[in-house]
C-alpha cells in the first residue's frame, strides 16, 4: 500500500525538478517589474531574451483585455552578446490598490512563449507637506528653457521646456497658476519631453513648484526667476494683449489731423497742408493694416493659439471684428474688450 503513495511522491519531485529545469532555461523571463508603484507613475517592465538573434526578433502581443498597456508598443532594446532585454513602459492610471500586469504571448521562428501577469502594489504620494507639487512623478525632470512674455498689463505668459525620464508630464499643473496646458508632448522610451505654458501675475519674482523623484525618493523644487525678463517669442504677439494703447494713439492721431485742419483753414500754410496730408495717409495706412474677418455663432474664443489652450468665451452671435494679428491656422481678435485667438475653422464660409 506504500508503493503507490512512493511512486507519486517521485512522480511529483520529477515533474517540479522538469518545471524547474524548464524555467531555468527559459528563452523569455521578467528581467525585472517593480514590487510597488506610485498613482499615476510612469514604470518600467523589462523582459530578458535568453537566445537573441538579430534575424529573427521576438515579437510580443500584450492582452488586450488587461487594464493597462504599454505607453508605447515599441520597446527600448538592449543587447548584450547573444541575449537581450527589451522594456516597456507602462502607467499606473488606475483608483485599484493594486493592478496585474497583461498577459504576454512571445514568439519568434523557434518558441512560443507565455509570461504571465506579475502584480504590483500601487501607492498614495503623500503630498499633504507639499503645496507646490506639480503631480510630476519622474526619475529625473529637466527644464531646458523657460520663455517669459507679457501677457497683459498685470501677467506674465511663461512657457517651459521640459525634459523627464520616466514621467508622467502630461498631468503637470503647477497650483496657483491661470490657464496652463500642455503641447508637444513626445515619448522615446524613457525619455520624455514636452512645452508647459501657463499664466502668472508679473508682480510675482519667482514660480517655484516640486516633482517627486523617483530615484532620490524625495520632492526635488525646481525654481524660475522674473526677475529680469526677456521675450523670446520669435513670433508675433502670441498672447492676448490689451489694445486700448493703441486706441488712444489712433484718437490723438484724428485730433491732431482736426488740430491742423483749422489751421490750414486759417493759415493756409503750405507746410501745415503737407503735414496733414502726410497724417491721414498714415492714418488710411493704419486703419488698412487691421484686416475685418467674419467669425461664426457658436465660435470659441481661445487664450493661445494653441490647440490645447483655454476657451476664454463663445461668440453668441454672427459678427464682423478687426483680424489684429495671424499665427498658423489661428486668428487674433478683439471682442468686447477682449483679446483672443479663433481658428481658421470658425470663420464664415462665404
Amino acid at each position: 500500500m506504500r508503493y503507490p503513495n512512493l511512486l507519486l511522491k517521485v512522480f511529483i519531485t520529477i515533474l517540479l525538478l522538469a518545471t524547474t529545469i524548464n524555467a531555468q532555461n527559459a528563452p523569455y523571463s521578467y528581467s525585472y517589474v517593480p514590487k510597488f508603484v506610485y498613482k499615476n507613475q510612469v514604470f518600467p517592465i523589462t523582459i530578458y531574451v535568453k537566445h537573441y538573434n538579430s534575424k529573427d526578433e521576438p515579437r510580443f502581443d500584450f492582452d488586450a483585455m488587461a487594464l493597462i498597456q504599454p505607453i508605447d508598443p515599441k520597446p527600448t532594446k538592449l543587447i548584450n552578446k547573444d541575449s537581450a532585454y527589451y522594456t516597456f513602459y507602462f502607467k499606473a492610471d488606475t483608483q485599484d490598490s493594486k493592478i496585474n500586469t497583461p498577459t504576454i504571448n512571445i514568439w519568434n521562428l523557434d518558441y512560443t512563449y507565455i509570461l504571465h501577469p506579475k502584480y504590483i502594489k500601487i501607492k498614495k504620494l503623500n503630498t499633504k507637506k507639499e503645496k507646490n507639487f506639480s503631480n510630476v512623478i519622474a526619475s529625473n525632470l529637466r527644464i531646458n528653457q523657460v520663455k517669459i512674455d507679457p501677457y497683459d498689463s498685470k501677467n506674465y505668459l511663461i512657457t517651459l521646456k521640459l525634459e523627464a525620464n520616466e514621467a508622467n508630464l502630461e498631468d503637470i499643473s503647477i497650483p496657483n497658476v491661470e490657464d496652463d496646458g500642455i503641447e508637444e508632448l513626445k515619448r522615446d522610451g524613457a525619455r520624455v519631453t514636452a512645452s508647459y505654458y501657463f499664466i502668472t501675475p508679473s508682480s510675482k519674482k519667482s514660480i517655484n513648484f516640486s516633482y517627486y523623484n523617483t530615484i532620490k525618493n524625495s520632492f526635488i523644487t525646481k525654481k524660475i526667476s522674473t526677475k529680469n525678463i526677456k521675450n523670446y517669442s520669435d513670433t508675433v504677439e502670441l498672447s492676448p494683449k490689451d489694445l486700448s494703447f493703441d486706441k488712444i494713439k489712433r484718437y490723438i492721431l484724428y485730433s491732431v489731423i482736426v488740430i491742423f485742419l483749422i489751421l490750414i483753414i486759417f493759415t493756409k500754410d503750405l507746410l501745415y497742408i503737407i503735414i496733414t496730408a502726410f497724417l491721414i495717409a498714415l492714418t488710411i495706412y493704419l486703419n488698412l493694416s487691421y484686416k475685418k474677418i467674419c467669425i461664426q455663432e457658436g465660435a470659441s474664443v481661445y487664450i493661445l493659439p494653441t490647440q490645447n489652450s483655454n476657451i476664454s468665451r463663445q461668440i453668441d452671435k454672427q459678427i464682423t471684428t478687426t483680424m489684429v494679428n495671424k499665427y498658423k491656422n489661428f486668428n487674433k481678435i478683439e471682442y468686447k474688450n477682449i483679446i483672443g485667438w479663433i481658428k481658421d475653422e470658425d470663420l464664415c464660409k462665404n
